[in-house]
């Protein structure tokens, strides 16, 4: 078993991490925090609940200078609840550091307030790749030359939502010889000429054994098309947890449960990307203190936001098809520290599909009921015989690349040249698909504000 001592850590950063009561690093902080303290660049793949985030706090608390008041250190997150997130993380750990001034820009609010906290020159600054670029750099605020760490955290988001540009504007402005960190639950194909550009010789560290969730059991729940929130209430009626995230695919799913189960006397708060800034604070505040028992969020308002003692999450039906990863981030919010979680999906016909696919990708789902409030196991459907799925554009494009492919002669790398092609293929469909959904989310806003 390691230990925190054997990396020859600062004394005071020793204490803030006795404070938190952090006894033994996590796989993926042993892997990191070595390389991260000689100064080398990193590529870190870990999933959600692994302790990414101090793998990389903890070497910089160990670098930081704390005499020297210049900007040194600049962690980029997509959202505006990670980076709120982020910072309360940065005050817990860095308390004993009273000399670190920490500055969190994250939009939502006027620019002059965001202006005003940079008077006095950070020396860790967090924010989103949009508001650093349009408070920092278009304004001229800071000396981003003096910058010697960047971390990048939740980089596939990061993409997904279409701030490479930004990164890449950051980047090219700080210090040549800069450590740079990039952490994600996978490295996409977009993100990878921006790693060649800027990181020099990268340590890849795959934390492999925090994906596995052994101590999360995956129960469906099937709704037999009845009510809803019915069945959701029956489960929170037979399960005692500590804190239970309930997930839903859409904003107004999330609205819908929020005032149902509030009419049925259930402490709830929600969280979700519709909601003014002010109260999306507020109520990230109040769930990371634990103020609240049954926490209702949609996915890319609460992707990453680590919050504690979450022992059931509930989903109600399954992420889209192109957005099964959701189901893994939703996951992994519970069953953390080595503790047992529930992962409760109460599913519909239309979700059949969603489940094979995760069953193929190893999930192992246990299909239950509750009747005279005791969970019986049930018979698990074989969604496999009942589907006669039409191949879709992008399988027909594949299948055309590998049959064109077997009529020639074999050549050297031929098979390296056939996962390219099928790469290029399923990068221009993902960007149609982003594409397309960006339009429906500007037309439905579009069509909200006319209303």
């Amino acid at each position: 078993m390691h230990t925190f001592d054997e990396y020859s850590l600062k004394k005071e950063v020793l204490q803030a991490i006795q404070e938190i009561h952090f006894t033994t690093p996590t796989t993926i902080q042993h892997l990191v925090i070595p390389h991260a303290l000689k100064n080398q660049n990193i590529i870190g793949k870990g999933k959600t609940g692994s302790g990414k985030t101090h793998a990389f706090l903890i070497p910089l608390a160990n670098k930081i200078q704390k005499d020297k008041p210049i900007l040194q250190s600049i962690l980029l997150v997509p959202t505006r609840e990670l980076a709120l997130q982020l910072y309360q993380c940065c005050k817990i750990f860095f308390k004993n550091f009273p000399e670190v001034k920490i500055s969190c820009l994250m939009g939502g609010q006027e620019s002059q307030k965001d202006i005003e906290k940079l008077n006095v020159t950070p020396q860790i600054l967090i924010g989103t790749p949009e508001r650093i670029q349009h408070i920092v750099i278009d304004n001229g605020l800071l000396n981003l030359s003096t910058v010697s760490t960047l971390i990048i955290d939740e980089a596939d988001m990061t993409l997904e939502m279409g701030f490479l540009n930004e990164v890449d504007r950051i980047a090219s402005l700080i210090h040549p010889q800069a450590q740079i960190m990039v952490f994600s639950a996978t490295i996409p194909v977009g993100i990878r000429p921006f790693l060649k550009k800027y990181l020099k010789n990268p340590i890849l560290i795959e934390d492999d054994k925090s994906s596995d969730h052994e101590n999360i059991e995956h129960i469906l729940y099937p709704s037999k098309e009845r009510n809803i929130y019915d069945i959701l209430d029956l489960i929170l009626q037979n399960i005692n947890p500590y804190v239970c995230l309930i997930f839903a695919n859409t904003k107004k799913e999330v609205e819908n449960i929020y005032n149902e189960l509030h009419l049925r006397n259930y402490d709830v708060e929600m969280i979700h990307g519709d909601l003014k800034s002010r109260e999306r604070k507020k109520n990230i505040k109040r769930s990371l203190n634990g103020e609240f028992k049954y926490i209702i969020a949609s996915d890319i308002a609460s992707r990453g936001i680590d919050i504690p003692g979450v022992s059931h999450v509930i989903s109600i039906g399954m992420p889209s098809i192109e957005h099964l990863d959701f189901y893994m981030h939703r996951a992994g919010r519970c069953g953390r520290n080595n503790l047992t979680g529930q992962c409760i999906t109460i599913y519909q016909n239309k979700d059949k599909e969603a489940i094979s696919k995760l069953s193929d990708q190893g999930i192992t789902f246990v299909t239950k009921e509750i009747k005279n409030h005791e969970w019986k196991t049930l018979k698990n459907f074989d969604s496999r015989k009942k589907r006669m799925k039409k191949p879709g554009e992008m399988d027909v494009e594949i299948k055309k690349v590998i049959h064109q492919n077997r009529l020639k002669k074999v050549k050297p790398n031929y098979k390296k040249k056939i996962k390219l092609q099928i790469d290029q293929i399923k990068r221009k469909h993902k960007r149609e698909f982003i594409k397309k959904e960006i339009k429906k989310r500007q037309i439905q806003k579009y069509k909200e504000g006319n209303q």
